[in-house]
């Protein structure tokens, strides 16, 4: 597996995983009208394009193929972290976090944070993220519980 960060022309690909992944992996914790919210079947590409070519997320990739990404930004907000439902649990997501740790501590951020869904809770935890406190946040009508986690890097 590599990770990199994205190329340009990888926006539908990625919308799709993150699609996905929302639909399938978050099944068992959110229901259907707050994936919906979370990750519409329609998505408008043009912004998401605008949105990836600002963020530049860090991409996994395994044979060609796009199997996760995440971003970071420059004050240590980790936003879309995602790993394709078929590659959960094999790696994908550590190696993600490794090269966002690593990039964090090359730009002097000592501190990374997240608002990480309850599915993804124990993943963050087994990296060393402590939960802040549990949030109820609105989406397109909907509510959704996920968590206020950060930990701290060394540089």
């Amino acid at each position: 597996m590599k990770v990199r960060r994205y190329n340009e022309g990888e926006e539908e690909t990625l919308w799709y995983l993150l699609y996905q992944t929302v639909h399938t992996v978050n099944s068992r914790d959110y229901s259907l009208a707050q994936r919906e919210a979370w990750a519409p079947s329609k998505c408008d590409l043009s912004k998401w394009k605008v949105r990836l070519r600002k963020t530049n997320p860090f991409v996994a990739e395994e044979n060609g193929e796009l199997i996760g990404f995440a971003e970071l930004e420059v004050n240590g907000h980790i936003d879309c972290f995602y790993c394709a439902s078929n590659w959960q649990r094999r790696g994908v997501g550590s190696a993600l976090l490794g090269a966002i740790e690593q990039e964090a501590a090359s730009q002097g951020i000592t501190r990374l944070f997240a608002d990480v869904s309850i599915t993804a809770k124990g993943f963050f935890e087994a990296k060393g993220f402590f939960t802040e406190k549990e949030q109820m946040v609105s989406l397109c009508g909907e509510q959704l519980t996920n968590y206020a986690m950060s930990k701290h890097i060394r540089k």
